[in-house]
């Protein structure tokens, strides 16, 4: 059904060890008990060679599928995908059936996990030494193939290139207003305070084990290259000529068995 990911069907109760009798490749055979009031879940524990992400709002068209949330029933600190399967509206065997049979369509999209470039960039420069002003850096994303799904972890503002007349947020002539990345908007407060020690800021996504708690970013059909672009804001004033910042953008995505890719970059630019 998935590769690299293994399968468990429990029954209504939700408890682990409560399997339904069978799973074999994509076919799922079982008793539904009365308890169960037409409810079994399906687990789904992907392994660390899994490349795919289930597509949650696809999933949920199917008329049996009820629900899809992150489980974690074996207790090991990661969740699995759970999806609820309802099939109450079946009622219960007629004169001459001994079983039901339905088929539920399960939705799965390329996890996006490997390398993306970032092209058209935009640096900021002309930045005044005696006013501030807004300053924004722009670019988009590429590397991915329509339909890869990927899942933001993760991301960073790194300040430890350290040029000649270099400028630091703490010194207050560079200060963050927010990082755009396709539909989402990470403001300063997300970022939260800047890490001196580490010359960052970092806004961590999720529980950084578990996939579900990740930002979606989904390169749909036909979307074209401006899918996910890109803007880094700041609210600018320098104390001297031929100052700059650097900032590199960091970002991190999760796979499909919750472990953090490692960061893909973009060096941008702000100069006076």
């Amino acid at each position: 059904m998935v590769a690299d990911a293994q399968l468990r069907v429990i029954h209504g109760s939700m408890d682990y060890n409560d399997q339904v009798a069978s799973v074999s490749g994509a076919s799922i055979t079982g008793d539904m008990k009365g308890a169960d009031s037409g409810i079994w879940y399906l687990l789904i524990d992907y392994g660390t060679n899994s490349t795919l992400f289930l597509d949650v709002s696809e999933t949920l068209k199917d008329p049996y599928v009820a629900s899809v949330r992150g489980f974690d029933g074996d207790k090991d600190g990661f969740q699995e995908e759970c999806v609820e399967l309802n099939f109450a509206g079946l009622g219960p065997l007629q004169a001459g059936e001994d079983k039901k049979e339905r088929d539920v369509k399960l939705v799965y999209d390329p996890a996006r996990t490997g390398s993306i470039t970032y092209t058209g960039l935009t640096n900021s420069s002309g930045i005044s030494t005696s006013a501030y002003s807004y300053e924004t850096a722009t670019g988009y994303t590429g590397g991915f193939t329509e339909g890869d799904l990927g899942k933001i972890g993760k991301i960073e503002l790194d300040f430890s290139v350290n040029a000649t007349h270099a400028t630091y947020p703490d010194n207050s002539y560079w200060v963050l207003v927010h990082f755009k990345l396709g539909p989402y908007t990470f403001t300063a407060n997300n970022f939260g305070t800047y890490d001196l020690s580490n010359t960052r800021y970092q806004y961590r996504i999720g529980d950084q084990i578990n996939h579900q708690g990740g930002k979606d970013l989904y390169y749909s059909k036909n979307a074209g290259d401006l899918w996910a672009t890109f803007e880094l804001k700041a609210y600018c004033k320098y104390p001297e000529a031929n100052s700059n910042c650097t900032v590199t953008i960091k970002v991190f995505f999760y796979k499909p068995d919750g472990t953090m890719t490692s960061a893909f970059t973009v060096g941008t630019l702000f100069a006076s």
